[in-house]
């Protein structure tokens, strides 16, 4: 015996499983552990400021790994920063200049710490008088035990030494790596002990102004491994003379246009650029920076960036 389902009972139940499909469920509110923290995340973790108030957060987590609200009273402090941190807020004083340091929280026998970079829009200029002796400026990334602020000749100037163990090879980076349209100028000088000469020079936009020691060259390049881009020119420069180096770039429409010059510190800067170099896939941002192959010792002052 066949049996036949109407028509309208069909319809009757589709409807009712469409009508039921479409009812929009509410997910029930995610409820946060209370089990006490064993540890805590301060976040952002690292932060950068041209002056603005940054407002940080405290995350606790139980023995589980969970997050949890049963954090406590919480305390802050804050270690090599100048201005004021209240109720986790840390607003700069504008006037202290580029500084970094930790914020800290606590609460109990727990802690957390969060790194704040200060540096202030341009014009910059370092003459690494006002650094403690053997020490950087604080809000440097990549010159932490290669780079020291040393006196010499009456002065104090900053020094790129060998190193004990590792890469010779450094690039120091002075600001975000978001900036563009700036030119950066600084002195430098280079020493030879017995065949070894160092290379030494500046960063802008990602790209390199090299004076190289050994090949007595200039060299402009965005990546030493990959020379696709690079423009060399024989140079020769003298070793125990402070030269002063100047570099600039400028994104045009589809290409960057890469200058750089050199000439003897107390001399006229001279009016034509000494190398010029194009990159038809240009970096169009990039931090400032300062370049060193230390060989030999290498030593830097009276940086400016603007």
């Amino acid at each position: 015996m066949k049996y036949s389902i109407p028509i309208y009972a069909v319809l009757i139940v589709c409807l009712l499983a469409v009508g039921c499909a479409s009812k929009e469920m509410t997910p029930e509110p995610v409820k946060m552990p209370t089990t006490p923290a064993v540890s805590l995340l301060l976040t952002p973790a690292e932060a950068l400021t041209s002056g603005d108030s940054v407002e940080f957060s405290v995350i606790g987590f139980d023995a589980n790994g969970k997050e949890t609200s049963s954090v406590g009273t919480t305390e802050w402090m804050q270690t090599g920063l100048t201005g004021i941190l209240q109720d986790g807020t840390f607003t700069p004083d504008k006037n202290a200049g580029a500084h970094a340091g930790t914020v800290t929280v606590q609460s109990g026998d727990l802690k957390a710490s969060a790194r704040v970079r200060v540096i202030p829009s341009l014009p910059w200029t370092e003459d690494f008088e006002t650094i403690e002796l053997e020490k950087i400026p604080t809000h440097w990334i990549g010159a932490t035990g290669k780079f020291f602020v040393r006196e010499k000749d009456g002065n104090k100037v900053l020094v790129k030494t060998p190193v004990q163990r590792g890469l010779n090879r450094s690039n120091v980076y002075l600001g975000p790596s978001t900036m563009k349209n700036y030119q950066i100028q600084v002195d430098l000088m280079g020493t030879k002990v017995k065949r070894r000469l160092p290379d030494m020079g500046l960063i802008a936009n990602r790209y390199t102004l090299d004076m190289m020691g050994r090949h007595q060259r200039l060299q402009i390049r965005s990546w030493a491994s990959d020379l696709r881009m690079a423009k060399t020119i024989d140079f020769s420069w003298e070793t125990d003379v402070w030269y002063t180096m100047k570099m600039m770039v400028e994104v045009v429409e589809d290409k960057a246009v890469i200058r750089g010059k050199v000439w003897r510190t107390g001399e006229p800067e001279p009016d034509e650029w000494t190398i010029t170099a194009e990159d038809p896939l240009p970096n169009r941002e990039g931090s400032p920076g300062i370049y060193g192959y230390s060989a030999t010792e290498i030593y830097y002052d009276n940086l400016k960036v603007w």
